[in-house]
């Protein structure tokens, strides 16, 4: 009897993992597998990490910066690349380079490979996990304390308790679906609604905006905005690209409501320009939930004047499929957390 024999008889004789495939397909999806590897037997994932880099980084010479080689080094390794693939996979100018149509759809194939290997070594590992979290800017501290409490007592697809320890680091939101397609970062953090495929969501936190304005405000001292009030305002909003589907929604629907506010782009990571900018300027307001403000004692927070509010939703996010997936699935349903796939 092979291994594969073995194992999948014991998975039919034994408990089967939800949504898990029965032995008959695990065998068949096995020996397509050993097929795969037959056929790339000599290529090597390096080449993998160098092409994915030089697409990030646009440039072969900063991408060779970047992984600590020569220029020339990485030249040669991306031609032997191209060589074993059959097709050129960038087109080269003084500016530097962009992929051909070859060059995106092998990205569009390989782009999972090194987070799908990672999460395979995780997996079959008995080391406690280390998992990367991408944080973008302005998530509370109660919410990374959520996240890293319910995600450190997470469970392998066996059952069983997994001691994993989360090192959380700064990412912007539109930087977050890349770095997690090559295996950067296990997790992030990010406000919906994102332009993201391939990504599964975990909703951590719901609840409605609220106007928000420094004390000496010439509207702090009412309780009940109208829309006139708020209509000579500018609100202070998210530069471009820091929050990307959400920096667009908010302002669309402030405008069916009739307010359509004037933009005045900060970078939000930082409270204490956040609020620098409300006390230094008479007309400029801010949206943010009651909670994120309420202990600030320079920032009152109001109502919108509608009975439905834009919302700030933060949710956890990972690469649909993989195992990080079906460990965000298992904590969301222990945390009562809603679970997207779409």
């Amino acid at each position: 009897m092979s291994v594969l024999d073995e194992w999948t008889g014991r998975r039919a004789t034994g408990r089967a993992d939800l949504g898990a495939p029965g032995p008959d397909q695990t065998d068949d999806v096995v020996v397509r597998a050993v097929s795969d590897a037959r056929d790339v037997d000599d290529f090597d994932m390096r080449h993998l990490r160098y092409f994915l880099t030089v697409v990030r980084a646009g440039t072969v010479s900063a991408a060779a910066q970047q992984l600590r080689i020569s220029q020339p080094s990485l030249s040669q390794q991306i031609r032997r690349l191209e060589q074993r693939v059959g097709a050129a996979l960038f087109i080269r100018s003084s500016r530097g380079v962009e992929l051909t149509s070859g060059g995106r759809a092998f990205l569009r194939e390989i782009q999972g490979i090194p987070g799908q290997l990672r999460s395979a070594i995780a997996a079959a590992s008995p080391a406690p996990q280390i998992w990367s979290v991408g944080v973008c800017g302005g998530v509370p501290a109660d919410v990374l304390i959520k996240v890293q409490n319910a995600l450190s007592g997470s469970r392998t697809d066996s059952g069983r308790g997994v001691q994993a320890s989360l090192r959380m680091r700064s990412a912007e939101a539109a930087d977050q679906g890349e770095l997690l397609h090559h295996g950067e970062i296990a997790f992030g953090i990010v406000r919906l609604p994102i332009p993201m495929p391939h990504v599964v969501r975990a909703v951590v936190r719901d609840e409605p905006l609220g106007v928000v304005m420094a004390r000496e405000h010439p509207l702090a001292a009412r309780t009940d905005l109208t829309l006139g009030d708020l209509a000579r305002q500018r609100l202070l909003w998210y530069e471009e690209g820091c929050a990307p589907g959400f920096a667009e929604t908010v302002p669309a629907q402030l405008a069916r409501l009739g307010w359509d506010a004037a933009l005045h782009p900060l970078n939000q990571d930082q409270d204490a320009l956040f609020v620098h900018a409300l006390q230094t300027t008479g007309d400029l307001v801010a949206l943010r939930p009651h909670r994120a403000v309420e202990r600030e004692p320079h920032l009152v927070w109001r109502p919108l004047p509608t009975t439905r509010p834009p919302r700030e939703r933060l949710a956890v996010i990972t690469v649909s499929g993989g195992r990080t997936a079906r460990v965000l699935r298992e904590v969301s349903a222990r945390r009562g957390w809603a679970f997207l796939t779409e």
